[in-house]
């Protein structure tokens, strides 16, 4: 019998009994040797660390100091943190303890992730007294672990840079300059010490961290955080309401939120646009954000909230502005709800194949939609437009789901007969490895052209008010070179990161599996087509088309209805153009 199952017939628990043999150390570590009365001195760090060790159920090994070491510089000799490493590679120690992860490191996190994830792959807990324990068994505590670090790092590289002031150097750096937090978050003051003009200043800089939270959950950042659950729990679910929204869309979040009498930061209903706003804030993220504004008919900026631009540093990275109450990872994922499908947009209600994937249109260019077996042109009865079609325009559900499995199915089984099909299959390929990728990197790209966009178009700006002359003189053309040279840094930046992120990886389609040419029929009952679910099928009509166009019937159907779909119907191939941009996420 093993020692757990002993343990349980005595009335003991498995987690208990791991408990009593993990063993924990402290690690402590202050930049000046000196010992005094703020609460991360030496004695104060050493006091709290071996006490969460024991509130943990561990036992306590001893103490790893490192006085009189800096935690940012990267050539700083820290003799104790490595006696530390080299026990837990010896299997001596399973938790380490800090009084917060400043102490654990405010170096670049490039350099710690791999010290990081060495220690999670011994199996160790990091566990802060202020932030709590960071297990290797959780993926999102270890994107938490890292971005403390990089705030960590932020914050000691921020008391090293020069500022022309403190408002401006609290932007600069990623802190809050003020105004209203944002839904779910609350600003606190960080004193720091910059060389300002050449002498050392200490300004305070505000940063944002989760409000606190409440017992029964209606504190802000709790129903932030309610609202994202809601939407992952349901955004992959199929949906067969008829009137009523997704559940995992804005529409329905917004009824959701009202229904509960949870009020909006200015104590007044939602509405959709108010709940996007705030699910799209990458401060939630923990990201320094620039506020962009709609344009006006005039071209002014009005005051309606259009999105949120991310501020990036020199090296393509997010400005952090403080802790994050959404993982990064996880935000970067609702973004793409958001974005693609924010209001229940491209999921299928119920039966119908062609509808709600902006593909279906009909011959005048308005969307075809669906109704009891048929697709039908939404232009509402009675409208009269000149050169359009008279009346109605509907074709057969079935025929045309027929006519356009049997398209799609023709490329696949001839995938290689011509250049053409073979071109479509590239580009169903490159949809397929964008389905297939993890939505955080899909997102953090989409962020960084999106950043490199706005760049490009700063650069153009700068040149076209260089030829108007607004640079003229010495004083101008110098700041001109100062401006520049910047923007041309950020460009290459982003460039950078955009290659460290890389481009999907290009999977094999599993075309013989759709292909299924053992069948006599490739859209038979007993076929790949005729076995999937709609949402498979329509994820191979997202692939393979770019459009489908109907035309009106010119003949009425008589006592023997033909519907004549290969006569009325345009299906337009997958193809890279700008038919297709973005439709394949």
């Amino acid at each position: 019998m093993s020692r757990t199952l002993e343990l349980h017939d005595a009335g003991g628990t498995a987690e208990q009994f791991l408990a009593d043999q993990r063993v924990a150390a402290g690690y402590t570590r202050q930049s000046k040797a000196k010992a005094d009365k703020s609460e991360a001195s030496p004695r104060a760090q050493d006091e709290a660390t071996e006490r969460k060790a024991l509130e943990r159920g561990c036992s306590f090994k001893g103490h790893y100091r490192d006085i009189g070491v800096s935690g940012y510089d990267p050539n700083a000799e820290r003799k104790g943190f490595d006696r530390l490493m080299r026990d837990c590679r010896d299997g001596l120690i399973q938790e380490i303890v800090v009084f917060d992860v400043t102490r654990f490191s405010r170096r670049e996190p490039k350099d710690m992730i791999p010290v990081v994830l060495e220690l999670f792959s011994l199996g160790v807990t990091i566990t802060s007294v202020a932030e709590g324990p960071f297990t290797p068994d959780k993926p999102t505590e270890l994107v938490m672990l890292i971005r403390r670090l990089q705030a960590a790092y932020q914050s000691s590289e921020n008391k090293s840079e020069t500022a022309s002031g403190a408002k401006r150097a609290a932007g600069r750096f990623g802190g809050w300059t003020g105004g209203t937090p944002p839904y779910g978050m609350e600003s606190y003051a960080e004193q720091a010490t910059r060389v300002i003009d050449g002498k050392p200043v200490t300004i305070t800089t505000r940063f944002l961290r989760p409000t606190p939270k409440s017992d029964d959950g209606t504190d802000q950042g709790g129903v932030v955080v309610s609202m994202v659950d809601r939407i992952f729990e349901h955004k992959d679910k199929p949906w067969d309401g008829k009137k009523n929204a997704h559940p995992g869309s804005v529409n329905s979040l917004t009824t959701w939120l009202n229904q509960r009498r949870i009020k909006t930061q200015q104590g007044g209903l939602w509405r959709t646009p108010t709940v996007k706003r705030v699910l799209s804030d990458p401060r939630l993220a923990g990201f320094a954000a620039k506020t962009v504004y709609r344009t006006g008919a005039d071209g002014r900026p009005t005051r309606t909230v259009d999105g949120y631009r991310i501020l990036r540093d020199e090296h393509g990275d997010p400005l952090v502005i403080g802790e994050a109450l959404i993982p990064p990872a996880r935000w970067f994922e609702l973004q793409e709800w958001l974005s693609g499908r924010g209001r229940g947009k491209g999921l299928t209600r119920g039966e119908y194949l062609l509808t709600a994937m902006e593909r279906l249109e009909c011959e005048c260019g308005r969307p075809m939609t669906g109704s009891p077996r048929i697709y039908k042109c939404c232009r509402p009865s009675g409208v009269v437009e000149p050169g359009q079609h008279e009346g109605g325009n509907s074709i057969s559900q079935d025929a045309l789901d027929d006519h356009v499995a049997r398209r799609v199915l023709e490329v696949i089984l001839g995938a290689s007969d011509s250049p053409e099909t073979r071109d479509i299959i590239t580009e169903a390929t490159l949809r397929y490895a964008e389905f297939s990728e993890d939505p955080s990197i899909r997102g953090e790209r989409a962020s960084l052209v999106s950043a490199r966009a706005v760049v490009t178009r700063s650069m153009e700006r700068l040149y076209d008010d260089l030829n108007s002359g607004i640079y003229d003189g010495p004083v101008g053309r110098a700041r001109f070179r100062d401006e520049k040279e910047q923007l041309e840094i950020l460009l290459e930046s982003l460039g950078r990161r955009l290659v460290e992120v890389g481009c999907p990886e290009l999977p094999a389609l599993p075309l013989e599996e759709w292909g299924d040419a053992g069948h006599e029929d490739p859209i038979g009952q007993e076929s790949w087509w005729g076995r999937a679910t709609v949402a498979e099928r329509r994820t191979l009509v997202k692939l393979f088309v770019d459009k489908i166009v109907v035309t009106k019937a010119t003949y009425r159907g008589g006592t023997a209805r033909a519907c004549r779909a290969e006569e009325r119907v345009t299906v337009t191939m997958a193809s890279a153009g700008p038919t297709s941009e973005g439709n394949g996420a």
